[in-house]
Order: structure tokens, then sequence, then C-alpha cells
């Protein structure tokens, strides 16, 4: 009797319907024209946030539909959590270290750089010549 509703429980485990994966997969689709999109514009402090929450929501629907973490047991799951918990702190470090750093400084007259450290006018090599 106990192996008969065992093999129940995994014939039913098993049977899998196409709709999640097929919604999970659109969703996918939608966010990465998302983040396409919001890549594209220069959205300033928000870029780092926006992209961070986007690629977690998409991580999170590829963990619990496509690896089956929605269906696992509680040890998994924890697991899942620690791991997100450590990647939490990693970027948190990291971007409080890089955001907490001073301004480069780039050389007036450099050929790359920001607006700001170009002169007024003209540049050096685009002096015309004297004669």
């Amino acid at each position: 009797m106990a192996e008969s509703a065992t093999q129940h429980q995994h014939e039913t485990h098993d049977q899998h319907s196409a709709v999640p994966y097929v919604v999970v997969w659109i969703a996918l689709l939608v966010f990465t024209a998302v983040t396409y999109l919001t890549g594209i514009q220069h959205l300033g402090k928000w870029a780092l946030a926006i992209a961070l929450a986007i690629a977690c929501t998409k991580s999170a629907l590829v963990a619990l539909i496509f690896m089956h973490l929605r269906e696992s047991s509680g040890a998994t799951r924890l697991v899942f959590v620690t791991s997100l918990v450590f990647v939490a702190l990693l970027l948190f470090f990291t971007v409080s270290d890089v955001a907490t750093r001073f301004t480069l400084a780039t050389p007036a007259g450099a050929p790359f750089g920001t607006e700001r450290s170009q002169p007024e006018g003209l540049l050096e090599h685009e002096m015309p010549a004297e004669e």
C-alpha cells in the first residue's frame, strides 16, 4: 500500500504542464527588452538599482520555475537563500567601496575623458600651425 502511494506521488510529481514554462519564457523576454531599453537610456544613479532589480527578478524566475526550486525541499531552499544573502553582501560591499572612492581626475587636454576635463576652445593638437 505504501509503495503504490509513493509510486502515485512520483507519477503526479513528474507530470508538468508547459504553461508555466511558456509564461516564464515570455516574462523573461519582456524583462530582457526592459533591460535593453533601460540600458540605452541614461538613468544616472538609478541605472544600477534598476539593472540589479531586473536581473534578480529574472534569476528568481529561472530558479523557481526552470530549476524546480518551487517544488523542492526546505533544505534546498535554505541553501538558495543563503547563497542570495552572500551575493547581496558581495554586491553591497563592492558598490559601497566604489561609491566612496575619490573621483579620478583626467588631465586637461587628454583625448579621452569627460567633458569637464576638456578646456574651452581648441585643444593643443587642434591649434592651427603658426607660420
